[in-house]
């Protein structure tokens, strides 16, 4: 494709009906999810935006309330892969539970393998458009995922006393706002904070 590698990224319905195929030929790239498990069996799963963040997270020495902790770039794109077989490759982090029966345990419930149901699932990433743009995503995918309050809640709390930068500084000038999320703190709290301060928050900038 004139050695334009992504060109077909996300043009899979596309390229489809152009070739007269009922599925795209090319298949898409699995999404990279770097895992870090706690010593005992997760009670939820936290997606983090930031590869720095999700490094001291996991290095931190503080469990994170026994959750499983996620970072995978280009959430966004790949919100709807992540649950699919094939659809994501898992690198387990040696910070973590190597174990057979915690990675097999993750798997099950990461593919819709596990009963009964769901368990809780968050985010924390930039407190920004995008992020909550990531945030809805994927909440198509995980139904139970809301913007995770101990990451956001001090950073939301700086973006009220006159923290954070203006878009322009950042290079984040092309950020389209929404007006839902589908979290309920994200819509009654994340969002207006946003549009009012008309500023936004790096997560790297912040340690919990």
């Amino acid at each position: 494709f004139w050695g334009m590698s992504k060109v077909l990224d996300n043009r899979q319905a596309l390229v489809a009906a152009v070739l007269g195929e009922e599925e795209c030929p090319f298949a898409e790239t699995p999404v990279q999810l770097q895992v870090w498990l706690p010593a005992r069996v997760f009670d939820g799963v936290l997606f983090v935006e930031n590869q720095m963040s999700f490094e001291k997270l996991i290095r931190s020495g503080r469990p994170q309330q026994g959750l499983a902790i996620v970072y995978a770039a280009g959430f966004k794109a790949g919100a709807q892969r992540l649950r699919a077989p094939g659809g994501a490759s898992l690198f387990y982090s040696a910070a973590g539970d190597l174990s057979e029966a915690g990675r097999a345990l993750f798997e099950r419930w990461l593919f819709r393998q596990a009963e009964p149901g769901e368990k809780s699932a968050f985010f924390w990433g930039d407190l920004d458009f995008s992020g909550m743009w990531i945030l809805a995503a994927l909440r198509s995918t995980f139904s139970t995922l809301v913007a995770w309050q101990p990451g956001y809640r001090p950073m939301l709390e700086s973006l009220q006393a006159g923290g954070g930068h203006p878009p322009l500084a950042a290079d984040k000038a092309g950020q389209r706002p929404l007006e839902r999320t589908g979290c309920p703190f994200a819509d009654s709290e994340l969002l207006p904070a946003l549009k009012l301060a008309g500023r936004f928050l790096d997560q790297e900038t912040f340690a919990v």
